[in-house]
């Protein structure tokens, strides 16, 4: 109570920060651990997705997908939870909030004989994931991806953890600087992943705003293990000496993209809501 009644916009309170709860995922096997604030909501609302214990990810149900572009992508949720951010009290309602969701992922449309084991064409996935994100999806606005990318290897598992923005629109007011997402990714199989997720809607000043939500995130990464099943363990290990040299990159730039003529689909005829009708940054191609 009293950090809330003492807090600021550089100095916030998000309720229940220093008393996370320990959650485990069993995922086929490979075993999921992390540290997580509970879910807060002013309004009463419940999470979306309260922690699933055990999922069988080969299971087809529960995955949904995103048909738009040339890739295929399904995911599965397992948890999702809302963290609002609080300054002065004189600020009747919550400052920022943080949405959290983790999935696991699957890239259905991965060339036979490729591997998210594999550095490289994991690093492929990813890039394709990001193209989804950005020019495959231009009603959300333009985007900026990947942002301060990074690797960690964690009890022996890849992470990659990047950022996707908001496009600078000139606007000295806009809200864009403090309003992005934040992605941790690692491979539990040859085509499925997990990727944690960090929405973030912040507030001004955006450098408070964003030290604030990047603790918070890093907060939960550092809390991160992922124990990988017998099973995935054994089929890392044959990718790994098939290629034993494959490597993925260190630092990435953002691209340049430039963004796809499109147009509104009309749904009553069977179109999607986004109708791409012309590339001019092409998606990017697996290669072996």
């Amino acid at each position: 109570m009293l950090k809330r009644l003492f807090a600021t916009r550089k100095h916030p309170c998000m309720p229940g920060l220093n008393t996370p709860e320990q959650i485990n995922v069993n995922l086929s096997g490979s075993v999921l651990s992390l540290k997580l604030p509970p879910h807060y909501s002013s309004d009463g609302f419940e999470a979306r997705c309260a922690p699933i214990e055990t999922m069988n990810i080969y299971d087809p149900s529960g995955y949904s997908g995103d048909p738009v572009g040339t890739a295929v992508f399904n995911s599965k949720c397992f948890i999702s939870r809302r963290w609002e951010i609080f300054g002065p009290l004189t600020q009747l309602q919550f400052d920022g909030l943080i949405s959290f969701v983790a999935v696991v992922e699957r890239i259905d449309s991965l060339p036979e004989g490729m591997s998210c084991f594999n550095p490289n064409h994991f690093e492929q996935v990813i890039n394709r994931l990001i193209f989804k994100m950005g020019p495959e999806q231009p009603a959300f606005g333009k985007k900026v991806g990947p942002v301060n990318w990074r690797t960690e290897v964690k009890n022996d598992c890849l992470w990659v953890c990047y950022e996707m923005r908001k496009a600078d629109d000139g606007d000295p007011n806009s809200f864009a600087p403090s309003q992005f997402s934040s992605y941790a990714v690692t491979p539990l199989d040859d085509h499925h992943y997990i990727r944690l997720m960090f929405h973030n809607l912040g507030y001004k000043p955006a450098e408070y705003s964003n030290r604030f939500v990047n603790s918070v995130r890093d907060k939960v990464l550092n809390s991160v293990t992922l124990t990988l099943s017998e099973h995935a363990l054994k089929r890392k290990a044959d990718v790994q000496a098939h290629w034993p040299d494959a490597t993925m990159s260190q630092q990435r730039p953002p691209y340049n993209w430039i963004y796809p003529e499109w147009r509104d689909g009309d749904t009553s005829k069977g179109e999607l809501h986004t109708v791409i009708t012309r590339y001019h940054t092409q998606p990017p191609e697996f290669y072996l």
